[in-house]
């Protein structure tokens, strides 16, 4: 089965929190059997904000596209905003 990754860029509801931690919570928060956090990176916005790019790969036939990853992301308190940035075909 094809696979996607979805660039998802995330803004953390407190601009304290380490970034490493929004990241590992947003891998316990999604099932291990759909997705798949490949990679992170982070970027600072402005006063004391950093962004923080996911790449997570999911099927490609998903029913309703990237509607059930937003679902779980926005179910997350300390996630304050998100945007999906991409999708594309992952090559493997």
């Amino acid at each position: 089965m094809a696979r996607v990754v979805t660039v998802v860029r995330v803004l953390p509801a407190d601009a304290e929190a380490p970034p490493e931690q929004i990241v590992e919570l947003v891998k316990s928060r999604l099932p291990g059997d759909t997705y798949e956090v490949l990679r992170s990176r982070t970027e600072p916005i402005a006063f004391g904000i950093t962004a923080i790019y996911l790449w997570i790969a999911m099927p490609e036939n998903l029913e309703g596209g990237t509607y059930d990853l937003e679902s779980r992301l926005s179910s997350i308190p300390e996630i304050s905003q998100f945007d999906v940035i991409t999708v594309s075909r992952l090559l493997e």
